[in-house]
């Protein structure tokens, strides 16, 4: 006797079951991502050459690629942050600003990358700062699968900090805040990072243990101001080795409005003497300051050695890629000024370092020029995703193959600044090639150049004086800047 209906219909269930298991198979074969973002830190861990002590940091050099000539797209916390996550150039979307406020609002159908991760099959987890700020609209926090806000955690240890903090706040209607340092005996958990680290881990532990692949995002504020962290991070330094940079001063002809000469984010705090500019800082002061940096940058460090370790106790290293970057870089000191903000080599130059352990090349150090907003596109090569249409980036995954391959002929940067030469604004547009940094200052919505600058990062890496003998050289990086420029615009 012949059953055609029961035939037609276990014919169903086996393809649906095959559809079913080959889907999960694909899920389970994609790798895990741990995306880690640090906030104002320059390339001054101990595998760049730097002063910081950071075991964990080189831990992770050692056992993946770090890109040696890295940059930021705009050095500004939001801007760049956004630029990265929706893999579109600050020059196109004219999120300029360093809390981007309302950013989703304007760019609404723009599909961003924890979005585009959870569009995919991946459980995405963020916490700390990814986008500016770690609550509100602006971290995006309808496309996670699961965005978490930290229910422990302080800035100041001290709590007569805090009161002064708040003090402070209540009289300037949030202006003024604490102390720019803290050195407080204390344990890592009391700080927010400590708290996201902590988060991120179980997160990781948790997650692995689950069907589908996992994106965790973890973000972490130090080494930004203020200078707050544990007394055994302080204790890693002397104080008195925590001086000024050589580079104190700026090319001839680099434009006062486009240096940074006030540093003013660093004076919204208590201990900073207004009407003092920094170049008259006491020294006491500028080591208090580059010692505070240090301590921060090895508190990160642990903080993130939680994670890596995370990954090895759940058994999740082989098959996850790690991430780590910084949004832009700081000054310490450098030209005379502190903070970011500016069209400098120190501003613009981030560290970046990617692990994933089943491309075996991926170890090692690359002199391949690379932006930031390269991690889109490449993230999605390395999980196997399709590339939303909109990407201004271009993928990383041909240089983790090959590190010795060129990846662009130059990096670019843009930077807004106030009023210049009695004009209402100027932007600057830099591109770094392997040799030189060439800036061009445009005059605000035209493509007017107002002043530019070369410098020799090869033979002056803290860009001290300028080049005035290579004017066919000038010529040509200009031209390359106006096409970059124009390209960055197009929709």
């Amino acid at each position: 006797m012949e059953f055609p209906f029961l035939r037609s219909m276990l014919s169903l269930w086996l393809v649906i079951s095959s559809i079913t298991l080959t889907a999960q198979g694909e899920s389970r074969a994609r790798p895990n991502v741990l995306f880690i973002a640090v906030d104002d830190m320059r390339p001054e861990m101990a595998s760049y050459g730097g002063r910081a002590l950071t075991p964990h940091m080189d831990r992770l050099a050692a056992s993946g690629l770090q890109f040696d000539r890295a940059y930021c797209n705009q050095s500004v916390c939001g801007a760049s942050r956004v630029s990265l996550m929706t893999g579109l150039y600050p020059e196109y979307t004219q999120e300029r600003t360093y809390h981007v406020t309302d950013w989703r609002k304007r760019w609404h159908d723009v599909t961003t990358l924890n979005q585009h991760f959870k569009n995919n099959g991946y459980t995405t987890v963020g916490v700390g700062k990814i986008y500016h700020g770690s609550r509100g609209r602006g971290v995006d926090p309808e496309n996670w699968t699961q965005w978490i806000i930290p229910d422990a955690g302080t800035e100041y240890a001290n709590p007569d900090n805090t009161k002064l903090k708040l003090e402070n706040q209540k009289k300037t209607d949030g202006k003024r805040r604490g102390p720019s340092t803290e050195a407080y005996v204390t344990s890592d958990e009391t700080h927010f990072d400590g708290q996201r680290a902590a988060i991120g881990a179980e997160q990781i532990r948790t997650l692995s243990q689950k069907d589908e692949p996992f994106f965790v995002a973890v973000g972490f504020t130090k080494p930004h101001l203020p200078f707050v962290a544990p007394q055994k991070y302080w204790d890693l330094y002397s104080e008195q080795t925590c001086t000024l940079p050589l580079n104190t001063g700026k090319p001839p002809g680099y434009p006062d409005y486009a240096s940074n000469k006030n540093a003013g984010e660093l004076r919204s705090y208590s201990d900073i003497p207004q009407g003092v500019p920094p170049q008259d800082f006491p020294e006491t002061l500028n080591q208090r300051l580059i010692h505070g940096y240090l301590a921060c940058v090895s508190y990160t460090d642990r903080n993130i050695g939680v994670l890596l370790d995370a990954l090895e106790t759940a058994g999740v290293v082989d098959n996850t890629i790690v991430v780590l970057w910084a949004d832009h870089g700081w000054k310490l000191g450098d030209h005379t000024s502190w903070c970011k903000h500016t069209n400098f080599e120190c501003d613009n130059r981030v560290p970046l370092m990617i692990r994933y352990p089943k491309m075996s090349k991926t170890r090692g150090r690359t002199q391949s020029l690379t932006e930031l907003i390269d991690l889109f596109p490449t993230l999605c090569d390395l999980c196997d995703l399709d590339k939303p249409s909109h990407l201004q980036g271009k993928s990383l995954l041909p240089v983790l193959k090959n590190p010795k391959l060129t990846h662009r002929a130059f990096a670019y940067s843009s930077y807004p600044h106030g009023r210049g030469q009695g004009l209402q604004g100027v932007t600057g547009h830099s591109i770094r090639t392997r040799q030189y940094r060439y800036t061009e200052w445009w005059e605000k919505g035209s493509d007017s150049v107002v002043e530019s600058i070369l410098t020799d990062i090869e033979s002056d890496p803290g860009e001290l004086t300028r080049v005035t003998d290579q004017q066919q050289l000038e010529q040509m990086l200009s031209a390359l800047v106006k096409e970059r420029v124009l390209d960055v615009r197009k929709p």
